[in-house]
């Protein structure tokens, strides 16, 4: 469980960090293009922002690691400038002579950017607007999962070992399943829409979106490395629910999962903004001060859910994958109730939202000071 003393050690260790850029977290001050960055990275980016795709090229699918240590070595020039505009650097703040041109190109280099993300794509291109292929492009390297797939494997690997300590292997199942609610709360932090969504909204969503962030996410990477055929993290995990219901549901949900790593975290974007309230009645309040703006966001990820399903297989084989995600997602639905049950998941998953709703505002408070410079 999340403790205060951890939370209030997150916040400050966050309160260090606005003073950093966020592209390669060197000091910085100013918000530079619409995020906080170091001089070097704010020239980085004016130089690059409107320079045609086909000049960088990342020898590593994208994934290159933008960070101070390696601030004085290579750097990978396409990572680095996708880094700039996850972040939320963006040319319309260049010189307005510049701006129009500008903006258009930009959404032509995300366009061919994040072809890379999925592999023996049909030619045609169009099925998604460009700023269609921006949105992907967010909502794919939002959810980062390369810590978890870490611990998954080493799961695998020291089940596979000779005899996996007791003790050892319980803590690091519990370290598994916190990672969960971690990566969860810099998946909301990084969720452009739900930024900025009133306070109140935000507030509101925020519960629901990590109670079924970490519930979705936990199903893929357990259901991606087989963790809970392992005898050894079965019963670790069955101790814990102190029940077999919990159990018996995750593995029926885990039938409707697609291992494609795309489609899984479009599946995600859908789920991170459902509320169960609305499937008996659209008339229930929930406090929401203006719901259409969830129906907006919700209905735009579903469009670039099908487009991109239809763009990749086809039609008729996208209809079948966009029909079991809505099978997925309403499996999901029957697991949340022994989940939010489960003491543990509660706690951190208040603890959670009371971190991200105050790293949020913290954030509001410092970009309207440098704004206002």
């Amino acid at each position: 469980m999340l403790t205060t003393n951890t939370t209030l050690n997150l916040l400050l260790t966050k309160k260090q960090n606005l003073s950093e850029c966020r592209i390669c977290s060197a000091p910085a001050q100013y918000a530079n293009f619409g995020a906080v960055s170091c001089n070097s990275c704010k020239m980085f980016f004016k130089r690059n922002a409107n320079i045609e795709q086909k000049t960088f090229k990342c020898n590593f699918d994208g994934y290159c690691e933008i960070k101070r240590d390696n601030h004085h070595h290579h750097m990978c020039a396409s990572c680095r400038l996708r880094k700039c505009f996850q972040y939320g650097m963006t040319t319309d703040k260049f010189r307005a002579s510049r701006s129009t041109k500008s903006l258009v190109r930009v959404e032509s280099r995300y366009q061919s950017e994040k072809l890379s993300i999925s592999n023996s794509l049909k030619p045609d291109h169009s099925l998604l607007t460009s700023s269609q292929w921006t949105l992907l492009s967010n909502l794919y390297n939002s959810f980062d999962e390369s810590q978890l797939s870490l611990l998954g494997k080493s799961l695998v690997d020291t089940h596979n070992s000779l005899q996996p300590m007791d003790v050892t292997y319980q803590g690091l199942v519990e370290n598994y399943l916190l990672s969960f609610y971690e990566v969860t709360g810099k998946y909301l932090r990084l969720n452009d829409d739900i930024c900025k969504l009133s306070f109140n909204d935000r507030s509101i969503v925020l519960r629901n979106a990590a109670d079924n962030i970490s519930c979705m996410a936990s199903t893929f990477i357990s259901h991606h490395f087989g963790l809970l055929s392992l005898n050894s993290f079965l019963n670790i995990i069955a101790a814990m629910f102190d029940n077999n219901r919990g159990i018996s549901l995750t593995l029926w949900t885990m039938k409707f999962i697609n291992p494609d790593i795309v489609i899984f975290k479009l599946a995600l974007s859908l789920f991170s903004l459902s509320n169960t309230t609305y499937l008996y009645s659209q008339d229930i309040s929930i406090g929401l001060t203006n719901s259409s703006t969830i129906f907006h966001i919700q209905n735009k990820y579903a469009e670039v859910t099908w487009k991109y399903l239809n763009y990749r297989y086809g039609w008729y084989e996208g209809v079948k994958h966009f029909h079991n995600i809505i099978y997925w997602h309403m499996a999901l639905t029957v697991l949340m109730s022994p989940i939010q049950n489960f003491s543990k998941h509660v706690d951190n998953v208040d603890s959670l939202v009371e971190l991200t709703e105050l790293t949020l505002i913290l954030n509001d408070d410092v970009e309207e000071i440098i704004e206002t410079k």
